[in-house]
């Protein structure tokens, strides 16, 4: 079996971990789901979408972690691809090279509108990407930014609908 990578990516609330978990619960085979072990939003061991939905995930500091268990695992799915170092591009590859059929799920842009260096690599070595879009939350346009609403100036601020927001390129700059 020849490996493949997937990146699914976009702004916050565009539906990234709904296509993630879409996209394993149509597999026909076993997968493995991984989670970063920075990510506690909903639980230690669970991915869940902002709609609500959970699957447990399998917690991870990178993914060469889970490298001596996955001889019978043909599909791992990996959420929240921006919190891990930019090894995830090297790791994935690796999987890639053992047949593994690799979807991973995380942000383009942090808040300030840079690239997460780990994502832009690994968008560079995808077989398949599928960029998202959420809707505007000021004029309902495709949004493709992620706002932050609160006020803490570190660049990880873990949150939801209370700390961020998406917001079209227009209504990003208006905001700034």
């Amino acid at each position: 079996m020849q490996g493949k990578i997937e990146i699914i990516t976009g702004c916050m609330f565009s539906g990234k971990s709904t296509e993630l978990l879409n996209r394993l619960n149509n597999c026909s085979v076993d997968y493995l789901l991984l989670k970063p072990k920075i990510d506690t939003r909903y639980g230690l061991s669970n991915v869940s979408t902002h709609s609500g939905i959970k699957k447990s995930a399998k917690v991870v500091s990178s993914l060469s972690d889970v490298f001596d268990n996955i001889s019978k695992i043909k599909v791992i799915g990996v959420d929240e691809a921006q919190f891990f170092s930019s090894s995830i591009i090297k790791d994935s590859l690796k999987l890639k090279s053992l047949g593994k059929r690799i979807i991973i799920a995380g942000l383009n842009k942090d808040y300030l509108n840079k690239e997460f260096k780990s994502v832009s690599g690994l968008i560079k070595i995808a077989d398949k990407l599928t960029k998202l879009y959420a809707v505007c939350n000021r004029c309902s346009a495709p949004a493709s930014r992620s706002h932050r609403l609160a006020k803490e100036k570190s660049i990880i601020l873990l949150g939801h609908k209370d700390a961020y927001e998406p917001l079209c390129k227009k209504c990003y700059k208006n905001a700034r």
